[in-house]
């Protein structure tokens, strides 16, 4: 592994702060391994993306399994995502949201609470009740503690990357868990639709990335808008959730694409929506800037790997945030805030606390 290729694993968001300002929107990492984000060419890739392979990760999928439909390609990725994409679009789930957000909101203490913490509580909870049907806390706690576990600390998930690669970190007693509520699951719960054979794998990948970039992505709104308080007004909370999509993106990095010849590209999502060229101000914070040109915003990915789920996130990040300033007035105690990389999530720190009161 060369000087870069080690920076980019080792300290990945100083790294692509280093490389911003790269005219050309890309670097080479190794030999036949490019990170790209110029929007020219972002665009060419996400308009070819079927017609190349889409690698593993090396730090996910030891924890979601070689089933996992996010790196399955071909009729089986096709397939799958005719599946999932009727079945995950936000307004089927409006009232479980609804309800769900209610009862979180009102449950909150008067003391301060992990506001990455709280998000990723709730947005785990609407998840399970999609996938399995049902709510099942300890079931929930336990995926937390085994995420958390192999997650939560940047080195131990780089030492299983590179010390133990290839290597699985299922948990034996979580996956008879999980397979036992998906199998009861009846529709129109979410696994009722998957096939047996690769249950395991992809009810692990459904509840993890149908939670864990929806509750970054909700956690950074609330920080952006703290930081801002004149973006409460209601009109303009759309253009702020696009906006801290932009600036605060809940992953950094869209998946490897390989050609035919072994060529590797990482987009990187992070990179491109940073772009000087493509932004002015880019690292200021404005919801009244104008659309960017095309390939140079994609914070759910794109071609045909765009997240099939984005619809149910973006429903899920105005619900939380509507029903958050409607019935609280919410303070942070961070004016600055470090991304914290748990896999391919980029999440506020757990340090970030929120106080929630309510209002008269």
């Amino acid at each position: 592994m060369n000087r870069t290729e080690l920076r980019f694993a080792l300290h990945l968001i100083p790294f692509l702060d280093s490389v911003q300002d790269f005219e050309d929107g890309m670097i080479k990492l190794r030999d036949r391994r490019w990170l790209v984000w110029h929007p020219d060419v972002m665009a060419a890739l996400f308009r070819h993306d079927r017609e190349l392979r889409h690698p593993p990760s090396r730090t996910l999928s030891p924890l979601l399994g070689t089933r996992s439909v996010l790196w399955l390609d071909g009729d089986e990725h096709t397939r799958y995502r005719r599946t999932l994409a009727p079945v995950l679009r936000g307004s089927r789930y409006q009232a479980l949201i609804d309800e769900m957000v209610d009862r979180a909101i009102a449950e909150l203490p008067a003391d301060p609470v992990s506001l990455p913490n709280w998000t990723r509580r709730l947005t785990l909870g609407i998840m399970g009740r999609i996938v399995f049907g049902v709510d099942d806390e300890e079931l929930l706690q336990a995926f937390t503690r085994w995420l958390d576990r192999r997650l939560n600390s940047r080195v131990r998930t780089l030492a299983h990357r590179y010390l133990t690669p290839g290597t699985t970190r299922f948990d034996p007693h979580l996956d008879r868990m999980l397979l036992h509520r998906a199998r009861t699951a009846e529709p129109p719960a979410l696994a009722a639709y998957l096939p047996q054979e690769d249950l395991r794998d992809q009810v692990v990948s459904l509840l993890f990335a149908g939670h864990e970039t929806t509750a970054s992505a909700t956690a950074w709104t609330l920080y952006w808008i703290d930081q801002n308080p004149g973006l409460c007004d209601e009109n303009l909370l759309e253009a702020t959730i696009m906006e801290s999509l932009r600036l605060s993106p809940p992953a950094a990095l869209a998946g490897n694409r390989m050609s035919d010849d072994g060529m590797v590209i990482t987009p990187s999502i992070y990179l491109a929506h940073r772009r000087a060229a493509s932004y002015d101000h880019p690292h200021t914070f404005d919801p009244t800037r104008k659309p960017p040109p095309p390939g140079a915003f994609f914070p759910f990915g794109g071609g045909v790997r765009h997240c099939p789920g984005k619809d149910l996130a973006l429903t899920e990040i105005r619900t939380i945030v509507r029903a958050l300033l409607r019935h609280k007035r919410i303070r942070l105690n961070s004016t600055h805030c470090t991304p914290q990389l748990r896999g391919a999530a980029m999440a506020p720190p757990p340090s970030l606390a929120m106080v929630a009161t309510c209002r008269r």
